[in-house]
């Protein structure tokens, strides 16, 4: 794979998965990815103890981006305002926008921050995780009711008990499968199969 270059956000909305998403990466995949953030502090795992020394990088809002920018590098940016955000996503290659649906006044502040982003970078892809399933067909009829957004490609990642336990425990789905073959079972039916579509798509090898 040549140097891929992934956006994780979604504007100042937060608890959408953006972490969730971009650890599973970070950990999943055979390239190793510098992981970059804007809040080391309000992220739902303990990025200091499990990213690998020399591959995390905290560059709180206010402060310039300075880092060497070849290789694999994953932006989980969001949660607050950040005027960065935008010469971050004309950089990258693709942008992930992950959505938690919770109300369709947060699914319109989505819009609006997909509306924003595709204005630089028209190579979106929307991540809807944790999502009840009826919620899931009001958020993807929502989408793809926008004509602009004709052109952006929809994952779905289950609602499913296993995602908090990168929160409890650090481990990404792939790793709780590892450890516990009933849990690998379950996890194989949909959740993993999920991640590796996006990943395929993402041209990331795991």
């Amino acid at each position: 794979m040549t140097d891929k270059t992934i956006l994780i956000n979604n504007g100042n909305l937060g608890r959408q998965g953006k972490t969730t998403i971009a650890y599973t990466i970070y950990k999943t995949a055979i390239e190793s990815f510098k992981y970059v953030t804007n809040d080391i502090e309000n992220a739902s795992i303990k990025l200091a103890d499990n990213v690998k020394d020399g591959e995390l990088f905290h560059f709180p809002v206010g402060t310039d981006i300075e880092m060497d920018f070849d290789g694999h590098i994953i932006f989980d940016f969001g949660g607050k305002p950040d005027d960065r955000l935008l010469e971050v996503a004309d950089f990258v290659d693709v942008i992930i926008v992950p959505i938690r649906y919770e109300s369709d006044s947060e699914l319109e502040i989505t819009v609006r921050n997909i509306n924003t982003l595709i204005e630089v970078n028209p190579n979106i892809v929307v991540v809807i995780n944790n999502t009840d399933p009826a919620d899931i067909k009001l958020v993807t009829a929502a989408l793809k009711f926008n004509p602009a957004f004709k052109n952006i490609k929809i994952f779905v990642i289950n609602h499913s008990k296993y995602v908090r336990r990168l929160a409890n425990d650090n481990n990404t789905v792939f790793e709780v499968a590892s450890l516990n073959k009933a849990d690998a079972t379950r996890l194989n039916k949909t959740i993993i199969p999920q991640f590796k579509d996006l990943f395929d798509h993402l041209e990331i090898k795991i």
